[in-house]
């Protein structure tokens, strides 16, 4: 296989070139957005299992040397009592989740691409592609580019997605926005492995504080999609004021020093299943292909699985059509299961199970849940034959 087009920058795009690359095969990404460090200001977590595949195509050290250990969540109620402790499955003590900027985790990525001899363009938008044997891609500034196979990284409106199915069904939007932000010195310096999430009476929202004293917040916002579309940082703040007015919770004082420049709000969705993941030499990865609620704290992480195992069947099955076949033998019953889990996840309560569990409790207990194991400690042997 000559060249393989891998549309989007993103982390699903900028992992899958890599580990082509890996695997010995030519890729050649193309963005749509002038910069690839885009999101400034947002934060995300990357959890074990998103390392482990990282660590397959000896690329773990973008998220290591620019993240920081994140390794349970401190969960809380409106009056700042105690709920419990969970604790995140990890392989090792050493292997758990790292928190990072997006724009950090895009920059690495991209710096790490490049320079194992992925060509990375910004500025294609994809338009069209005709299949002739192989693929021409056509982009809106009247540019084309052919190769041996197309995959479709471009997110949750993703073109390529109705490209290879015009009736692929859509997003849908999850009833909340996410408000992101960071600020310096607005939290006690204890507890900086831990994320402080709180169950509000209106809604959760939580904090986690960087080794050099920034607080990194969230605040899932019930609301319609375009509720907060056009928002001023200003009209946030006082739309959080409200929502969390009358509850004793830390994150507020966070998000009331806030410069404007660092807040950005986000309308949330999810997609649990795509009838048909690859037509026509074209295929999917992560965001375009299965999107979870940021409540599972795997999108990120699934993305970066993707990428590795299609590079995987990519490299042990001749047949491109046989080799997309095995990709999504291997991944499907996986991904759908863990937007599942974002389901029952949703809204300003306690999960199901958790609530049960820490009904009535106003001290702290530690809680793990074994059937959790699935999907934190999934493991990729490259040197596994999937052709096998």
């Amino acid at each position: 296989m000559s060249r393989i087009l891998v549309i989007g920058g993103g982390v699903a795009g900028l992992t899958t070139a890599i580990a082509l690359r890996h695997a010995g095969l030519h890729a050649s990404v193309y963005e749509a957005h002038p910069d690839t460090a885009d999101g400034r200001g947002a934060f995300l977590t990357i959890m074990a299992n998103g390392r482990d595949a990282l660590r397959a195509v000896d690329a773990e050290h973008v998220v290591l040397e620019q993240s920081f250990a994140s390794r349970q969540v401190r969960m809380r109620n409106n009056r700042d009592h105690g709920l419990g402790v969970l604790t995140i499955p990890t392989p090792d003590p050493d292997r758990g989740p790292r928190t990072m900027r997006r724009a950090d985790l895009y920059r690495a990525l991209a710096d790490e691409a490049l320079r194992r001899g992925v060509e990375i363009e910004h500025g294609k938008r994809l338009a069209g592609v005709r299949h002739h044997g192989g693929v021409t891609a056509f982009f809106t500034d009247d540019s084309r580019v052919g190769g041996d196979l197309l995959i479709g990284a471009d997110g949750v409106r993703s073109t390529t997605r109705s490209l290879i199915d015009p009736n692929a069904p859509q997003p849908t939007y999850t009833g909340w926005n996410i408000v992101m932000g960071g600020v310096r010195d607005e939290q006690p310096a204890e507890d900086r492995d831990s994320y402080f999430m709180y169950f509000g009476r209106r809604a959760t929202c939580g904090h986690i504080t960087t080794p050099d004293g920034e607080t990194w917040w969230f605040a899932n916002v019930p609301c319609g999609e375009r509720d907060l579309a056009g928002a001023t940082p200003a009209q946030l703040r006082q739309r959080l004021g409200e929502l969390f007015a009358g509850d004793r919770i830390d994150t507020v004082r966070a998000i009331r020093a806030t410069a404007d420049d660092r807040i950005t709000a986000t309308a949330c969705y999810q997609l649990p299943t795509v009838p048909t993941w690859s037509r026509a030499g074209m295929t999917l990865v992560g965001d375009a292909l299965h999107v979870a609620s940021p409540s599972t704290t795997q999108g990120a992480s699934m993305a970066i699985e993707d990428g590795v195992t299609l590079a995987m069947c990519l490299r042990d099955i001749p047949d491109t059509t046989a080799a997309l076949h095995a990709y999504e033998r291997l991944r499907r019953e996986r991904v759908e299961r863990v937007v599942r889990t974002g389901f029952r996840r949703l809204g300003p309560r306690l999960p199901g199970p958790l609530r049960r569990l820490l009904r009535d409790r106003a001290v702290t207990r530690r809680v793990h849940h074994p059937e959790a194991d699935w999907l934190h400690l999934h493991h990729i042997d490259w040197g596994t034959d999937v052709s096998a």
